[in-house]
Formats: C-alpha cells, structure tokens, sequence
C-alpha cells in the first residue's frame, strides 16, 4: 500500500539529531516516530502542503497539518476520506469542517483535544497520543523542578518560576538543546513543570517526563495521556493508529 504522509511537520532533508526544544518540537517528532512504526508493507511518502495533488495518486491518504494548506486542497482531499490527525487546536473554517466531516477518521491528540474539536467543528474525533522512541538513561534525582520548551509566551516560563519559587524549588530551565540533554535532565530532577498559557493538545514533554519518573505539575490547557499502566497505553498508540488504514 502506498500512503501519501502530507504536513508541513516533517522537515526533509535535515538530520534526525533534533532539537527538543529547538527548531523541530513535538508535532515534528510525533510524525516522524509514527513513520517509523509503519507495519511491513507501507511505504510511506511524505508530500509538503504545495505538493498536496500528489496525493491524488496514492492508495491512502495522511493528514497532520491543515495550517498551511488553501480552502481548495482541504475540501478537495476530502473526496478521498483521508486519516486526518492534526496536533494542535484547528483555526475554524468552513473549509477544515468539511475535511474533518470526510475524514475517515478522524483523530486528535487526546481526549481533551478531541472534545475541544468537538466544540469547534460539530465532528467526533478518534485520538492518538502518538509513539514515543526513549532511550534507557539513567540519574540521580534532586529535589529540583525543570522546565524545558521553547521560549515562547504560550510555554509559561514566568508561571513555572512562579510556581518553584513558591515551593521553595531550584528551576532548570532548557531551551534550544538538544533533546538528549533535555531526556537526561527529566532523569535528574523530582518535579517537571508545564503551565501553558493556552490550549496544548497533548504535551509530549509531558509524557517524556512522566515516563523518566518525574513528578508533573501542569494546568487544565494541557492534554494528557490516557489513564492506566504508563507503557501499555504508549505502547497501544502505533497500532492503534496504523489500524485506520
């Protein structure tokens, strides 16, 4: 089966040594480990948003960037009922309603992102919160918070300082590193700290720190993972998505 992988997230020809937080953030990440996961028999071909009457020629269709593709192609793509799973919250249009109403399925982050959606477009989503690849790293934790994003207002740097100075904790803060650094310094801190300052789908931050044993403290924008065993809903994520097809 040949499946058309069409986002502006993908940045091709750069290395995969990505930065986290950097130039390439989670939603670049999440589709490129999702690739990665394609069962045997799936060739993959990632299109950019000016390239999107390619898709036309292959057997299905991947949505996860509408931002940057014009009324004409989001109407018209779906002819072809694609997957479309988007990252964020979606600027409403009536053109990216009716992409959502044909998709086939449609998918969000998590369940919070799904009911957001679901306010904003009248369609039910499926969700996914994407596959994660982690390396085994090992530290030895202090009782110190860390924050890591991008140095952005939304990424609530001033709340997060805020937040540890009112505990009485030290705050590491990491930006535009690279991410082994980031995934060693989760290892080495109790608390990881997150309070957006709008909605954020499903942090993958979040669930990076979660998964190296930190304690999370965030606020109600933040999408979260589903509930239950930490690694059997991550690992349920891949195949659940790939199912769609």
């Amino acid at each position: 089966m040949k499946v058309a992988w069409l986002t502006h997230h993908v940045p091709r020809g750069r290395s995969e040594d990505w930065l986290l937080p950097g130039g390439v953030g989670g939603a670049e990440m999440t589709d490129a480990a999702m690739i990665r996961q394609a069962p045997a028999g799936i060739d993959v071909q990632v299109i950019g948003p000016g390239e999107w009457r390619q898709a036309f020629d292959f057997d299905r269709v991947i949505i996860t960037g509408t931002d940057l593709l014009p009324d004409e192609a989001l109407i018209g793509l779906g002819e072809v009922k694609p997957v479309v799973w988007v990252h964020h919250e979606q600027f409403p249009t009536e053109a990216r309603r009716t992409l959502f109403e044909h998709a086939d399925p449609f998918i969000t982050m998590s369940q919070a992102h799904s009911e957001l959606e679901a306010r904003r477009f009248g369609v039910l989503s499926e969700w996914c919160h994407g596959h994660i690849d982690l390396p085994e790293l090992e530290g030895e934790r202090t009782e110190e918070a860390l924050w890591a994003a991008r140095q952005h207002a939304q990424k609530g740097l001033l709340p997060a300082r805020r937040w540890a100075r009112e505990k009485g904790f030290y705050l590491t803060e990491l930006s535009n590193v690279d991410r082994s650094i980031v995934l060693q310094a989760m290892t080495e801190h109790e608390w990881f700290v997150f309070l957006p300052q709008g909605f954020d789908s499903c942090p993958r931050t979040l669930i990076e720190a979660e998964a190296y044993g930190c304690k999370i403290h965030t606020n109600g924008y933040a999408g979260r993972r589903d509930a239950g065993d930490f690694w059997e809903v991550m690992a349920a994520q891949a195949p659940k998505f790939w199912s769609y097809l």
